[in-house]
């Protein structure tokens, strides 16, 4: 997804063109909620292009957000199943990791390992993780630094666990 303003010129004059136009606000929201690692504009860019290739599927008699909303919902887990093969440095997510000024063999292998299993998470599971088990913040000041419901945090939380659990028994 490329970094390029969203176009309403692109968007055409019928009654799907305008409700899609004036459902941009919200869905521009909805990505930023969902998605605080990615462009929310670029997601949403990329939301409404799937919408206007789509929109033969939608019925007209009924509401646009839920068919958008999940229209978004595709955009956003292909975003996050390419970004998951993509390793992500901890330096990136402006984490540093401590270690002795000459650490040892063994640690340098566990900071490996820990890496590379951090870096199979979702990037949002691997943000609310290491925000609360690192930098300390609590499930609310979480919740209100990336927009989101305090319940949305606790799940990517357990989610994060879970998966962490799940690659330590595979190793």
């Amino acid at each position: 997804m490329g970094a390029v303003e969203l176009r309403l010129d692109l968007i055409d004059d019928t009654d799907f063109g305008r409700r899609l136009a004036e459902a941009l606000p919200r869905l521009r929201r909805h990505c930023a909620r969902r998605a605080p690692g990615l462009d929310a504009e670029d997601v949403a860019q990329e939301v409404v292009g799937r919408a206007l290739r789509y929109a033969g599927s939608f019925d007209e008699g009924r509401a646009l957000w839920p068919w958008l909303r999940q229209v978004a919902e595709r955009v956003l887990s292909d975003a996050f199943s390419e970004r998951a093969g993509e390793p992500e440095s901890l330096d990136a997510l402006g984490v540093a990791v401590e270690v002795a000024v000459e650490p040892a063999a063994a640690q340098l292998d566990e900071l490996d390992e820990l890496r590379a299993i951090l870096g199979r998470l979702r990037p949002v599971e691997r943000d609310v993780l290491v925000r609360f088990h690192r930098a300390e913040q609590s499930v609310a000041e979480i919740a209100e630094a990336l927009g989101c419901p305090v319940g949305t945090v606790k799940s990517h939380l357990s989610r994060a666990r879970r998966r962490l659990a799940e690659l330590g028994e595979e190793r």
